[in-house]
């Protein structure tokens, strides 16, 4: 296990995983799935694996949410916030474009909330009113049609919901409201626990995911696929 509180991995491709509740305490193995994904995506990464999830910052406790701009200052700001900010420059120098991903997780709870027994993801996208979009609509629908395709079961977070990532202060939002740049592409993955539950199931799901956005990285403007719907939480 890394001794180091934030994992940093180094990519040749336009993808940035990014996961902000990898403490073994918060988002079960979504430390785990990050890294694995990234490898075999060859994607770069910042991954949070010390910091645990609190309402406020304390450096001597490693406690601070990694999801919340407001908590990136001083330290936090160092070791999670500075590298996606040198890779958003790498990424672009180098392709011209970059698509962030941030991977949480959710409880399995979620199936009896939606009525959907076979829930795997919701793919929050900034909508609120007003929206405010952290990537193009079309590209959203692309990337949940992917998922689906690979026998996933997918919702879209609803407008100012709490999935939406819509949020000023959600890091979904760090290249909208306050990084603004039209070049970066971003979306958050909430995922739940079965599908995350331990190693081999969280390689697994990463391999999905990893195959979901590679198709997703190489395909042009075509829009939503005619009749398919995507349900919102």
């Amino acid at each position: 296990m890394p001794l180091e509180r934030v994992s940093i991995i180094e990519g040749r491709t336009p993808v940035l995983l990014v996961a902000p509740h990898g403490a073994k305490c918060d988002d079960v193995n979504t430390d785990h799935l990050a890294q694995h994904a990234a490898n075999v995506l060859k994607a770069y990464a910042v991954i949070n694996r010390g910091w645990e999830r609190s309402e406020a910052v304390n450096y001597f406790e490693d406690k601070a949410d990694c999801n919340n701009f407001n908590h990136m200052e001083d330290v936090v700001r160092d070791e999670f916030l500075d590298p996606i900010l040198r890779f958003r420059s790498r990424i672009l120098k180098k392709h011209g474009a970059m698509f962030m991903f941030l991977l949480h997780g959710m409880s399995n709870d979620i199936r009896q909330k939606t009525g959907e027994p076979q829930l795997d993801m919701i793919v929050g996208y900034g909508a609120g009113t007003p929206p405010s979009y952290s990537c193009e609509i079309w590209r959203k629908d692309l990337f949940v049609y992917l998922l689906s395709q690979a026998g996933l079961t997918i919702w879209e977070g609803k407008p100012g919901g709490m999935m939406s990532g819509w949020t000023r202060n959600n890091m979904n939002q760090l290249f909208r409201k306050h990084y603004p740049d039209a070049r970066v592409q971003s979306m958050q993955i909430e995922i739940v626990r079965d599908l995350r539950n331990d190693d081999s199931m969280a390689e697994l799901t990463a391999e999905y995911l990893a195959t979901a956005v590679q198709d997703f990285v190489r395909y042009n403007a075509w829009g939503k696929p005619a009749g398919f719907r995507i349900n919102q939480y």
